[in-house]
C-alpha cells in the first residue's frame, strides 16, 4: 500500500468536554504499517439507536429505532427530532501511532465518516465536535453538472468540497505521527480532502449514518 504525501492544509488542535460515550477498552490491533488494510469492525456497544449491524459487524445500516441495552442513558434515551447521537458508531480498534489505511463502501446513502477520539461527545455528529474530523455526504445536496458535493467537517466548522464524480468507495489514509487524515477515491486516487491534526489521544474510525448503509472493505 502506498501512502500519499500531502502538504498541510488545515491545522487542528484538540480539546473538548462534555458527555462521554462510556466505551470499554478497545481491542489491541496488530497492523502492518506499510501495506494492507487496517482491520477493524464496527463496535456494537457504540452504535446509535437507529443503526443496525450485520452478524460480523462489518456493515451498518440505518433502520428503525431500537433499544440499545449496552449504551449509557445519553444514547438510549428517546432522541429528540433530528438528534444526532442516534446515528453515530465507532470502530473497535484504536490507533496511537503509525500509518494506516482502510476503505468504506458508501453506496448511495447519506453519511459522515472519519476519525474521532474514543472520548468524543456522543450528542453531536462526527465532525461537529473538537474531538472528531469527518467527510460528509448528504444525498439531498444537489449536484452541479457531474460534480459531487461533500462537506469537510472539523471542530464544528464545515467546508464544501467538490470532486469530479462520487466514488463507490472512500479510502482513508491516516498518518498518526505526521498528523494527517486524507480521504481519496481508491479507483482514481483523487484526493477528496486532507485534515492536518495535532493528535493528543488515540483515535478510532468514526461514522454518522443518516440513510443507507456503510460497509468495511476487506480487499
Amino acid at each position: 500500500m502506498q501512502y500519499l504525501k500531502i502538504e498541510p492544509q488545515m491545522q487542528r488542535s484538540a480539546s473538548d468536554s462534555g458527555p462521554l460515550c462510556g466505551l470499554p477498552e478497545v481491542v489491541s490491533c496488530s497492523v502492518n504499517k506499510t501495506r494492507g488494510m487496517f482491520e477493524f469492525q464496527f463496535d456494537p456497544q457504540s452504535a446509535g439507536s437507529y443503526l443496525h449491524l450485520s452478524k460480523n459487524n462489518s456493515k451498518v445500516t440505518k433502520g428503525k429505532m431500537q433499544k440499545c441495552h449496552s449504551l449509557p442513558d445519553l444514547i438510549t434515551a428517546k432522541p429528540k427530532t433530528n438528534s444526532s447521537n442516534a446515528y453515530t458508531i465507532l470502530g473497535n480498534c484504536a490507533i496511537s501511532e503509525g500509518k494506516h489505511y482502510w476503505e468504506i463502501q458508501t453506496g448511495d446513502g447519506s453519511f459522515t465518516m472519519g476519525v474521532a477520539y474514543r472520548s468524543v461527545r456522543r450528542d453531536k455528529d462526527i465532525g461537529w465536535t473538537k474531538k472528531s474530523w469527518g467527510l460528509g455526504k448528504q444525498k439531498w445536496i444537489p449536484s452541479i453538472l457531474h460534480d459531487s458535493v461533500f462537506k469537510a467537517l472539523a471542530q464544528g466548522e464545515q467546508t464544501e468540497v467538490r470532486i469530479s464524480a462520487c466514488p463507490e468507495r472512500i479510502g482513508v489514509h491516516l498518518d498518526y505521527d505526521l498528523g494527517s487524515v486524507t480521504f481519496t477515491d481508491p479507483a482514481t486516487q483523487e484526493v477528496i480532502h486532507t485534515f492536518n491534526v495535532k493528535f493528543e489521544e488515540p483515535v478510532v474510525p468514526a461514522f454518522s449514518l443518516y440513510k443507507g448503509s456503510l460497509s468495511i472493505c476487506s480487499d
